[in-house]
């Protein structure tokens, strides 16, 4: 039996909204301080719901960014997608809790800056990240005075029986929020960050809120193809401006949600939100209920579509229904918490909820749905209350009510 060698990993984790050189550095710090076999760059999953808006740069984009910048580094970094691949909210507790039990004969490193040590102690089970890692610290003096992280040192080492050890490194006075806000306000260079980070983040429009941005320019946000360029001219010939723009946002909200939970392919959560309403041209027989299954006809038949879960997803957008795939629920939630919408009663909320729970989410709209339509005196459609209950029944089958 062969013996197994037991491998050192540091992790430099972060939002990485956009990566910088300071992240780099961290990694190289690492490097000199402790000769591990490979340096993990992992960006958190945390916050596809800031990037609503347009503010923040959505997981797939601060991941695209990340490998842009290791292209061309040290061979020992490596870009995981380990938090990446997490729906909802990520926490360092858990992250090493698995990777502890996934890879018991690795020794796990923890690399931060002082400001981070600093604010541990507040983090979700500082415990259990303490006695899963060694805390590689590199001290940023304009941050957190040399004292205070002495003192931060000490209390978790008397409260977790931390290993702490402070490595020397070649601070770069740069963060993500002073990067996004340079381009905010346009003083932002090419050299100010890694390898192919700002030309990647000017082509996507990163760092801009999305009613700044035109038509064209979200489609090049969503990475659209040239053909989905054609799709939209065509959409704009027959839709009104306020759909069209609905059209822009559903395929925004839906490729944030594909890519939270990371089981659908972008390219399929994209081109569906563009076309779910592409049935609701004017004049259009029983245009509330009946343009989902004539956009599915639409997309068919005017435009090539041929992805039968993409026209699924089309076909279900309004009604809902029961055993939804995972893209038909991303679009009917995405079409009704679209980043365009007005004020809407638990939009917010409905929002949060979809990035932890899809199914919660769709019994949410489905029973806001209901509500509204039935405060309004309007036609509710069977299928939508049967997707209701539908739903409602599932959540309590996993005790989401108790």
């Amino acid at each position: 039996m062969t013996e197994q060698t037991e491998k050192h990993i540091a992790v430099v984790g972060g939002t990485f909204d956009p990566i910088h050189f300071a992240h780099l550095e961290l990694g190289r710090a690492a490097l000199r301080a402790i000769d591990p076999d490979e340096v993990w760059f992992m960006p958190s999953g945390s916050n596809n719901y800031r990037s609503v808006r347009g503010r923040r740069a959505e997981k797939y984009h601060r991941e695209a960014m990340a490998k842009l910048a290791l292209e061309g580094e040290d061979e020992h970094f490596r870009l995981s997608d380990w938090e990446l691949r997490e729906p909802g909210s990520t926490y360092t507790s858990r992250t090493f809790a698995e990777l502890n039990a996934i890879y018991p004969d690795v020794t796990w490193y923890y690399v931060v800056g002082a400001d981070t040590l600093s604010s541990l102690k507040y983090w979700e089970e500082p415990e259990l990240i303490c006695n899963s890692t060694v805390l590689l610290v590199a001290g940023r003096e304009e941050q957190v005075s040399a004292a205070d992280t002495q003192a931060a040192a000490e209390t978790l080492r008397a409260r977790y029986d931390a290993d702490i050890r402070f490595i020397p490194w070649n601070d770069r006075p740069v963060s993500s929020t002073k990067v996004r806000q340079s381009f905010a306000d346009g003083t932002i260079r090419e050299e100010d960050l890694p390898h192919g980070v700002y030309d990647y983040a000017v082509k996507h429009h990163l760092y801009r809120m999305l009613d700044t941005l035109s038509d064209e320019e979200m489609l090049e946000r969503a990475g659209a193809t040239a053909e989905e360029f054609e799709y939209f001219e065509r959409l704009k010939a027959e839709l009104k401006p306020k759909r069209v723009k609905h059209s822009l946002g559903v395929m925004h909200m839906a490729m944030l949600l594909a890519d939270g939970y990371r089981n659908v392919p972008l390219e399929k959560a994209r081109l569906a939100g563009l076309l779910h309403d592409c049935g609701r041209i004017a004049g259009a027989p029983n245009n509330a209920l009946g343009h989902a299954p004539a956009g599915a006809l639409k997309a068919r038949r005017d435009y090539g579509v041929t992805d039968e879960a993409v026209l699924s997803a089309i076909r279900w957008h309004t009604t809902g229904r029961p055993g939804m795939t995972e893209l038909e629920k991303i679009i009917y939630v995405a079409d009704y918490i679209e980043p365009f919408r007005g004020s809407m009663v638990y939009l917010d909320k409905a929002r949060r909820i979809a990035y932890t729970d899809l199914d919660r989410a769709v019994f949410f709209a489905a029973q806001n749905t209901v509500r509204y339509l039935k405060a309004r005196g309007e036609e509710i459609d069977p299928i939508t209350l049967d997707c209701m209950e539908y739903y409602r029944s599932a959540l309590d089958k996993k005790g989401v009510f108790r």
